[in-house]
């Protein structure tokens, strides 16, 4: 541990300070119906309708936090406030490969099929995690994402 404190002592004082954003990836998203079945749960909880959900996921920009939980899968800040919406109480067994997600004050995509209890709204056919590749994730931190509507339920 101590060897590790003082190697970010010694380099952090060394970092440019330059802002590095990343890269900005449009994501686009089939909403509601099958392929989103918890957009009505969402709408009955933030007092919405599936329309004003789906515009607001949309309106927002996200920066990749954080990866974690399965190789892709990238924690989504900037959600608007009032899609704010507490985890499932119980988790489901399996979520689909591209599922589009709300949990607390964030959003994320499911890269592969799993189990999980955050709130399906829709779902993308664009690969987040393809180990063939360099880099193996599609999402970085520092990346920005935009969510497009390509589908919706009505």
């Amino acid at each position: 541990l101590n060897k590790l404190q003082d190697l970010v002592l010694t380099r952090w004082p060394q970092l440019d300070g330059k802002d590095d954003h990343g890269r900005v990836i449009e994501i686009p998203v089939h909403y509601g119906a099958s392929e989103g079945p918890d957009i009505e749960l969402v709408t009955e909880h933030c007092e919405l309708n599936v329309a004003q959900v789906i515009e607001r996921h949309c309106q927002s920009t996200y920066q990749v936090y954080c990866l974690g939980f399965q190789p892709g899968f990238a924690y989504l800040g900037g959600l608007d406030e009032s899609l704010y919406i507490p985890r499932r109480e119980t988790p489901r067994l399996a979520i689909p490969a591209g599922s589009v997600a709300l949990a607390g004050s964030q959003t994320a995509i499911y890269p592969s099929a799993s189990p999980g209890g955050w709130h399906i709204i829709g779902r993308t056919e664009v690969p987040l995690f393809t180990p063939s590749q360099s880099p193996i994730t599609l999402l970085q931190i520092g990346d920005t994402v935009r969510f497009v509507p390509i589908g919706s339920a009505s």
